[in-house]
């Protein structure tokens, strides 16, 4: 054990490893990315992670480089609970703490998962209705801006924070909430780095006002911390909206408070096969106007994969022989307005469309969609993978059609087979071909789909970053997609919440190229892979 890992085992109540072993299994996440840690803490508590911290900005401050890089289910796709450093797992701090039942809010360390959470819930008769792998934690959760349904309006895991505890770049505890004005100007007064982050990022926010309304809506870029747009109210003032989606860059969140909501527990689903690529986007249009939710949309190509490997999907081979099926659901506690929108869809679609309503006889059929889903992105040959290179690309209404047809001229080009998934509420689309990454002509072949494929997305006005933030891959491209000042704006926000640049360094503006492409693995069988 070296000597670090001894020391910080004298500091907390948990317990901090070096062994080589160790260390290997926490290189890796659900990317294709390999780093390894120098040490690896498993703290306790809140207070374990303010000493790891400090320790860490005391360093930093006698020029001795130490990043910091939290870690939840290690289920990201995107490299950002990786690093060279010490990497703190909260895979211990997984209580929950308290259910305010009156009030639907419940208190929850940031290790709990999902799951956890929401099986608690529904004994409860509420619901977290934020969307992602059930083995994903909170804090996870929080990092990354997870997509949210907000009254079926489309949102993220941020309208649903009520407060969170976050441990600062130098070991201090803050708690960041929805304020008033009159309780921010408490807090700028504070003679201590919470207030003066306070200050800087009030005086921020004034003076680059009018270009922070030009940033993309954070719902549809999360990309930088394009949350800046949503600090400052008329009456209000939250760090909230940066916290989320910055990938544990600004602060460690340790103890989070959620609002909750009653349960829903009685879904009632349709599937609509769509033939082309524009019958899919006019299809969810109608969907979206006529307030259908959980809008999720699968393509042939990857039933047919499927199907290959002894996965047969009975339900798609009966909806269609060709193109998109799309699933929503009609969520409405009404019977009666759930049957007024099947009227007013019927109205609204051509005679010839096939809608496939959930019954008694095919019900599982539509259960077994996101196995039928993981299925293929499991179906890995030997150092042959479906990769995520970039999940969840943002891609405005008015474009998808062609968006689909520029998908498949890629694969075309490239003799692979393309398989597109995703949501139509967000407008986020998935791609997973199949890569090798143990040889030379592999790894060519995926910088040449990145290339093909990031070019497609500009073509078509959207945006990388749709459903998750950049972590440590697609920040190497989200950077001409940031105009000088906006990249200057994110470089700001990160210096003033952490000086000494200790907190998960490498993502975000301190992306690079050349690191992060000599981190590629040749091996990516670690376990199931799943769909959000």
């Amino acid at each position: 054990m070296n000597r670090i890992a001894i020391y910080l085992n004298k500091i907390i109540d948990g317990v901090v490893y070096s062994a080589p072993g160790i260390l290997e299994h926490y290189s890796t996440d659900r990317s294709l990315l390999r780093i390894h840690p120098r040490v690896v803490a498993i703290p306790e508590n809140t207070t374990d992670i303010r000493r790891l911290v400090r320790f860490a900005y005391q360093l930093s401050q006698k020029k001795v480089p130490f990043p910091i890089t939290v870690r939840g289910a290690g289920l990201g796709k995107n490299g950002s609970a990786l690093g060279s450093g010490l990497i703190i797992s909260t895979e211990r701090m997984n209580a929950i703490q308290e259910v305010d039942i009156r009030q639907r809010l419940v208190r929850v360390q940031c290790g709990v998962t999902l799951g956890e959470l929401k099986k608690a819930l529904n004994l409860c008769g509420l619901d977290f209705p934020v969307y992602g792998d059930p083995n994903e934690t909170i804090g996870g959760l929080i990092a990354k801006a997870a997509s949210a349904s907000d009254n079926t309006e489309p949102s993220t895991i941020c309208s649903f924070i009520d407060r969170a505890e976050v441990v600062l770049a130098n070991g201090d505890l803050a708690e960041v909430s929805n304020m008033t004005i009159r309780r921010v100007t408490k807090k700028i007064s504070a003679d201590n780095l919470e207030g003066e982050i306070y200050r800087m990022i009030d005086a921020l926010v004034d003076e680059k006002a009018e270009m922070i309304s030009q940033i993309a809506n954070s719902r549809d870029n999360r990309s930088g911390y394009s949350g800046v747009q949503k600090v400052k109210g008329k009456h209000s003032f939250s760090l909230l909206p940066l916290l989320c989606g910055s990938e544990g860059t600004l602060g460690i969140v340790t103890e989070v408070i959620l609002k909750v909501e009653p349960v829903f527990d009685d879904p009632n689903y349709i599937a609509i096969p769509c033939r082309t690529a524009t019958a899919f986007a006019d299809v969810c249009q109608i969907l979206k106007e006529l307030e259908f939710t959980d809008i999720k949309f699968y393509d042939t190509e990857l039933f047919n994969a499927v199907d290959e490997i002894g996965k047969t999907s009975r339900f798609f081979r009966k909806a269609s022989d060709d193109g998109i099926l799309v699933v929503a659901n009609a969520k409405d506690d009404s019977i009666r307005l759930r049957r007024k929108k099947f009227k007013k869809l019927r109205r609204a679609l051509s005679g010839t469309t096939r809608i496939i309503e959930e019954d008694d006889e095919n019900f599982r059929d539509f259960l077994a969609l996101e196995n039928t889903l993981n299925a293929y992105l499991n179906d890995n040959a030997t150092y042959s993978f479906h990769l995520p290179l970039i999940d969840g690309v943002f891609i405005p209404p008015a474009k998808q059609a062609d968006f689909l047809h520029g998908i498949d001229k890629i694969g075309e080009a490239m003799k692979i087979r393309t398989a597109v998934f995703g949501s139509a509420d967000f407008n986020s689309f998935s791609v997973r071909p199949s890569f090798t990454l143990n040889t030379a002509d592999g790894r060519k072949a995926i910088i040449r789909f990145l290339s093909l494929y990031l070019k497609l997305i500009e073509e078509c006005e959207g945006h990388p970053c749709g459903s998750a933030p950049e972590g440590r891959l697609a920040a190497v491209f989200t950077k001409k997609y940031e105009k000088k000042e906006e990249s200057e704006l994110y470089s700001k926000i990160k210096e003033i919440f952490d000086a000494q640049g200790i907190l998960n360094p490498g993502i975000k503006q301190d992306a690079n190229v050349k690191s992060t492409f000599q981190h590629f693995r040749a091996d990516y069988n670690d376990g199931v892979i799943s769909n959000e």
